[in-house]
């Protein structure tokens, strides 16, 4: 995907950066293809530059102190990957998986800088993206300490629906673009409660829960039971 004449209007790249700089961006990112179910950086790895996804979605992924794999995050075109890792050590503290097959672009950190430094708009976008990736963990954190099953899986829908949005040409289906297993990890409950809040919900006319996907009737009902605003 040319950055020069590319029409994703979600690419923050492609909104906050000067068009003299657009083909900057060009001539030094590195397009990558992976199919679904792939590794796109994993824990420990050193930081090499930023990603940007321009089609596809992703899970990012951390692992607890008992070993378990949680998902942390989900990104979807538009987004950016592999900033937790800019530190002083330049290693990443998490890991990314494709959940679908997705094409992002890979922009080295020296030219990333670069581009911050010549672009007012670009440097404002990332300090702001920053701010609201701390309210997220913290939602998240939230998320982890919260008793109701019912709240929990109530955020996860939120959440997915602010990462992912609904389906194309379906205004009310969630696009989850993941398996129950992944929705129920990002949720910290057990597919059984999973299911038996997803019914409760439905028997609410809050969701339609058909065939594994979710038809949101009530987006506003969620977000009172899950407390959090889009």
């Amino acid at each position: 995907m040319d950055c020069r004449s590319c029409i994703n209007k979600n690419c923050f790249i492609n909104k906050y950066c000067l068009n003299s700089w657009l083909e900057f961006v060009q001539n030094f990112k590195t397009r990558k293809l992976f199919s679904a179910g792939l590794k796109v950086f994993s824990e420990g790895d050193l930081v090499s530059g930023i990603y940007i996804i321009c089609s596809g979605k992703v899970k990012i992924t951390m692992k607890t102190d008992d070993s378990i794999e949680r998902i942390i995050r989900l990104a979807g075109e538009g987004q950016v990957l592999g900033h937790r890792g800019m530190s002083t050590n330049m290693t990443y503290p998490i890991s990314a998986e494709t959940l679908t097959s997705s094409e992002l672009a890979d922009i080295p950190n020296e030219d990333f800088f670069k581009l911050l430094r010549n672009n007012a708009d670009l440097s404002f976008y990332m300090m702001m993206f920053f701010a609201d990736e701390l309210r997220r963990s913290e939602q998240k954190y939230r998320l982890r300490t919260l008793k109701s099953v019912n709240e929990k899986v109530a955020s996860s829908i939120c959440m997915i629906i602010d990462a992912f949005g609904y389906k194309e040409g379906e205004t009310s289906e969630v696009d989850l673009s993941m398996k129950l297993s992944d929705f129920s990890n990002f949720a910290e409950i057990s597919m059984l409660s999973l299911s038996n809040v997803l019914k409760y919900f439905s028997r609410l006319n809050i969701i339609n829960w058909v065939d594994n996907e979710i038809y949101v009737i009530n987006e506003h009902a969620l977000r009172e039971i899950a407390q959090t605003e889009r």
